[in-house]
């Protein structure tokens, strides 16, 4: 709140001197509407992704509380069916005018196992719950993303993930699943049992089934404590390597037309560690009034901004979060915008999110939400963006009632020429054809996997049919 109160006392002062006026952001105001579908009474109700870019008329909604019930709309789905969690992906891997099966009742504890640290959760569990229902019997998952907001079988369905050279994503913590299939059927997958309904299930995109259970294997619960900085963006580039080697987990926030980042270093929580200060969840539409103010100014406006930045962050003391894991893993969400992220191979990291900060800068693309830089241990999951390699994934954001197209095809092309991955539950423009060709391992195993569950296609929408070639 400080750092928000700074900035704009120091773009009410510097613009004043400058040109004797007092401006309060330039940038056009917001003409998204809430919601981008209209409705009509008695007509059916429209369904809505976070971030407002997806959305579909489903002539059906379905919300199973039992496995039972799960198998029956499957079978009775006359269409397209496609299943929703939290609806937090950017990408369309939900949207369906047939039958929409929502996932929200089939939340809770199944079972647990102390011995082996495993624990049996309903798919439709969302991740804000699933951190205290694992902490009241000992356990909890070794990492976890910073939004809690999604059903975990949707997690895993796109391999969601977290940072951490040596932690996977959510869908590596899977050591077994039940899948409801079309045909009725409900199996079970490990890796003895349907092992290739197992590998392929993991990060299956909701194309072969509905999850029904998920059991995790975690660990004892733990306490960490993350130490937020402002730093040199150049500084931390140059010292990347050793900075994830010195802590559990590491991640930075490049803030574009910047000299400076956040940065984020997670670990174990040691006696005495306390918490000091906290989120501030809209400071980025600061950022975002302090750059419409000054950016349009001739020649230096871009200098400007980078020089109030550093002058309001200067010194800035450390933000100290500490507490159980699955309290300081995940941060507030609530300014809405709209997501590409791809995965690059982890040796290609800071060339280029070091090559995407340049192309914003000099093409002066309207991006001022800052990025997110990651680190993903490699997995043996068919279609997880990090099968066979450790990779380095790179988030690029743009406000919700902005144009994210325009950016992004500026920027997309950049994490092609690193043979970037794409998050399967994020913006990105790749075909079946180019997608076939980053995955050339198993591309063709899952789609043989893929025919045998679903030969008639009625798990394809639109989007799926795009990505998969179907």
């Amino acid at each position: 709140m400080q750092r928000r109160k700074f900035l704009r006392n120091s773009l009410a002062v510097g613009i004043s001197a400058a040109f004797g006026t007092t401006l309060s952001g330039c940038g056009p105001p917001s003409t998204e509407p809430q919601s981008p579908v209209s409705y009509r009474a008695g007509e059916p109700l429209p369904w809505i992704n976070w971030a407002g870019n997806q959305s579909c008329t489903p002539s059906s909604r379905v919300s199973p509380r039992s496995e039972d019930e799960l198998i029956s709309a499957l079978k009775s789905a006359k269409s397209v069916v496609r299943a929703v969690g939290a609806g937090h992906s950017f990408s369309g891997v939900v949207p369906t005018n047939d039958t929409l099966i929502s996932t929200d009742l089939l939340s809770g504890l199944v079972r647990h196992d102390p011995e082996k640290m495993q624990a049996t959760l309903l798919a439709g569990t969302r991740m804000h719950d699933m951190g205290p229902i694992l902490h009241a019997v000992g356990q909890a998952v070794p990492n976890m993303p910073d939004m809690d907001y999604p059903a975990i079988g949707g997690a895993i369905a796109n391999s969601v993930h977290a940072t951490g050279n040596s932690f996977g994503s959510m869908s590596s913590y899977v050591s077994g699943f039940k899948l409801a299939t079309l045909a009725g059927e409900l199996l079970e997958c490990t890796a003895e049992k349907n092992p290739e309904f197992f590998h392929a299930g993991r990060t299956s995109i909701g194309a072969l089934g509905i999850m029904s259970e998920i059991t995790l294997q975690n660990q004892a619960s733990f306490n960490l404590t993350e130490v937020n900085k402002v730093e040199k963006l150049g500084d931390v580039l140059d010292d990347i390597e050793a900075r994830c080697k010195a802590h559990r987990h590491f991640e930075f926030f490049p803030i574009p037309y910047a000299s400076n980042c956040l940065t984020v270093a997670t670990d174990i929580a040691q006696p005495g560690d306390v918490s000091v200060g906290g989120d501030d969840p809209k400071a980025v539409n600061t950022l975002r009034t302090v750059f419409d103010a000054v950016s349009w100014v001739p020649l230096v406006g871009e200098e400007l901004y980078d020089k109030i930045l550093s002058t309001a962050l200067a010194g800035d003391a450390e933000t100290i979060r500490t507490g159980s894991s699955f309290q300081v893993f995940p941060h507030v969400r609530v300014v809405r915008f709209r997501e590409m992220e791809y995965t690059v191979p982890a040796e290609f990291g800071p060339a280029c999110v070091r090559e995407i900060m340049s192309t914003i800068k000099d093409k002066n693309l309207p991006i001022t939400f800052p990025l997110e830089y990651r680190y993903v241990k490699a997995d043996d999951i068919w279609l997880s963006m990090f099968e066979g390699q450790d990779g380095c994934s790179i988030s690029v954001h743009q406000f919700g009632d902005l144009d994210y197209k325009t950016p992004f095809a500026e920027i997309e092309p950049i994490f092609w020429k690193y043979a970037g991955r794409p998050h399967w539950g994020k913006i990105h423009t790749l075909d079946a054809k180019r997608l076939a060709a980053l995955y050339p391992r198993h591309w063709q195993d899952f789609h043989r996997v893929r025919n045998e569950l679903d030969p008639r296609g009625k798990l394809m929408n639109d989007h799926l049919k795009e990505i998969f070639g179907s």
